[in-house]
């Protein structure tokens, strides 16, 4: 369950950190009221995003989606085609270093809105 955490970067980390946690702590500094019920509020919004994003993505990891893939890239390509296997390979070992950053991140950024909701009441 937890070998997929060794595939962190932390530059990775570090880059959906900053871009996903930009929009609510915008959104708070531009507010004139209750700022923490606006990030709570703008952060909820992101993470739900995030989840759904990191549900896609996640069919993306498991090779659901490589049917599908490879028909595209093979009618982008003109005329270079590759065997599905040959295709499915190079795929399978890419996709052992990803890790699920949006679905994880989503995650954490929904429990920490529940808990800034809780102390906001």
């Amino acid at each position: 369950m937890f070998k997929r955490f060794k595939n962190i970067k932390l530059t990775a980390l570090i880059g959906h950190l900053v871009v996903t946690l930009a929009y609510p702590a915008v959104r708070s500094a531009r507010a004139e009221g209750n700022r923490l019920l606006l990030f709570t509020n703008a952060l909820t919004i992101i993470s739900l995003l995030m989840i759904v994003v990191g549900i896609f993505y996640s069919f993306i990891l498991h090779g659901d989606l490589d049917r599908a893939r490879y028909t595209v890239s093979r009618g982008l390509t003109n005329g270079i085609v590759k065997p599905f296997d040959v295709y499915e390979k190079e795929v399978k070992k890419d996709r052992e270093d990803a890790f699920n950053y949006p679905l994880w991140l989503g995650i954490l950024y929904l429990i920490v809105s529940a808990v800034l909701a809780y102390c906001v009441l």
